[in-house]
C-alpha cells in the first residue's frame, strides 16, 4: 500500500511540477526589451501623398480573423487570406495617409505566423510603420476550450502605418487590471503608442491607443496617463490626432474615459458627440461607438468623415475602420520645423 501511495504522490508531484514549469514558460516572452520597440521603412510609394489634405484613420484589425475574433472555433488560413484582401480593397477605398492600427500579428500561431503588417504596408505601398508590441507569450492558453481552439504562440501588437518618414516613436504601458496572478501573466498590455511624423517638414504627432475593455475604473486610469501624454506632446504649432480603440462610447454614462479626454482638453471628436448612429463594434452589425478619431482643432480642419466596416456578410475585422479627410496647419497657424523636435514625448516615469 505504501509502495501505491509513493508511486501515485510521484506521479502527482511530476505533474504539478510539470504544471508550473510549463506555465512559466509559456508566459514567457521571447523578445528583449528593445525589440518591443521598432520602426520599419519600405520602398516609398511613386506616388506623392498630398501634403495639404491629409487622411488619417483608426482600425482595429482583431488580427483579421473577422467575426471569430476571440471565440473558440478552429479557424482555417484561407479565413485570413481572404480577409487580407478584404482589408486591402478596405484601405484603398480610403486611402489613408496614416493609420493606426490594433490587434495587429507580427508572426503569431493563430494567424499562421502571417506578418500582418509588412503585408499591409508592401501591398499599399506605404514608405514606414512604427511597431509597437504589446502580447508576447510563447502559449496562450486562450479561447478556453481544447488545445485545438488555444492561440498558442502569440507575437502581436499595435502599429501606424504612415506615406511619410517616422521620426521618433515611443510606447507606454499603461496601468492594468486588478486580477488573478495567473491571468495577468498571460494578458495583454494595454499601450499608448507615440509617433511623430514628418509631413513636408512639418511635424504629426499620432497618440494610438487600445484602451482596457473590462475594467471601468482602469480604463479611467489610462485614460489620464493618455491625457498627461498629450498635455506633453501638444506644443504651439504641433497637430494631433489621439485615435484608436477606446473601448468606451463618447456619451458613455458607466465610465468617465472620454470626458476626461474630451472635457479636460482642447481635444474634439471628428464625429460629433451626440451623434450615435456611426457604430463600429460589432462589424457585421455593429451598435457601439468604441473606436475614435479626437484632433487638436487648433491645427487641424476636419472635412469629412467616413466609417467603412467591410462585406456586412464578411467583414475582415470584428471593428469598423474610422477615418478623416483634414486639412493641417490652418491658415495663421506657424508649425516649427519637425526637425527643431527633440525628445517631444514625456519619459514614462514623468507619468501619473
Amino acid at each position: 500500500m505504501k509502495r501505491v501511495l509513493k508511486f501515485v504522490g510521484l506521479i502527482v508531484g511530476a505533474v504539478l511540477l510539470g504544471g508550473v514549469l510549463f506555465f512559466f514558460w509559456a508566459s514567457a516572452g521571447r523578445l528583449s526589451e528593445a525589440e518591443l520597440t521598432q520602426t520599419e521603412t519600405y520602398a516609398a510609394d511613386p506616388a506623392a501623398p498630398d501634403r495639404d489634405t491629409l487622411t488619417v484613420m483608426t482600425y482595429n484589425i482583431g488580427f483579421l480573423s473577422g467575426m471569430t475574433n476571440n471565440k473558440p472555433v478552429v479557424r482555417s488560413e484561407s479565413l485570413f487570406t481572404a480577409n487580407m484582401s478584404r482589408a486591402v480593397d478596405l484601405f484603398r477605398a480610403v486611402n489613408p495617409g496614416v493609420v493606426g492600427l490594433q490587434e495587429v500579428d507580427y508572426g503569431s500561431a493563430r494567424s499562421f505566423y502571417a506578418r500582418q503588417l509588412d503585408t499591409l504596408a508592401t501591398r499599399l505601398g506605404y514608405t514606414a510603420a512604427a511597431r509597437a508590441v504589446n502580447w508576447d507569450v510563447r502559449y496562450l492558453p486562450f479561447p478556453y476550450g481544447w488545445p485545438a481552439v488555444h492561440y498558442g504562440r502569440v507575437l502581436s501588437g499595435q502599429s501606424v502605418l504612415s506615406r511619410f518618414p517616422i521620426r521618433q516613436h515611443r510606447r507606454y504601458v499603461l496601468p492594468r487590471p486588478p486580477q488573478s496572478f495567473y491571468r495577468s501573466a498571460f494578458y495583454l498590455d494595454r499601450l499608448a503608442q507615440a509617433v511623430l511624423i514628418d509631413v513636408g517638414g512639418r511635424p504629426l504627432v499620432i497618440l494610438n491607443v487600445h484602451l482596457e475593455a473590462y475594467h471601468d475604473s482602469t480604463r479611467e486610469r489610462q485614460a489620464r496617463v493618455v491625457r498627461a501624454i498629450y498635455d506633453s506632446v501638444a506644443q504651439p504649432g504641433v497637430p494631433v490626432f489621439l485615435l484608436g480603440d477606446f473601448n468606451s462610447e463618447v456619451a458613455a454614462s458607466d465610465d468617465a474615459t472620454m470626458d476626461l479626454l474630451l472635457d479636460e482638453t482642447d481635444l474634439r471628436p471628428v464625429r460629433d458627440r451626440a451623434d450615435s448612429t456611426a457604430s463600429t463594434y460589432p462589424a457585421a452589425d455593429p451598435t457601439k461607438n468604441i473606436d475614435h478619431i479626437l484632433y487638436r482643432p487648433s491645427f487641424i480642419t476636419p472635412v469629412a468623415t467616413s466609417v467603412r466596416c467591410g462585406p456586412p456578410a464578411h467583414p475582415p475585422s470584428d471593428h469598423c475602420a474610422v477615418a478623416v479627410s483634414a486639412v493641417l496647419a490652418p491658415a495663421g497657424a506657424k508649425a516649427p520645423p519637425t526637425d527643431s523636435l527633440r525628445s517631444i514625448f514625456p519619459p514614462a516615469d514623468a507619468l501619473p
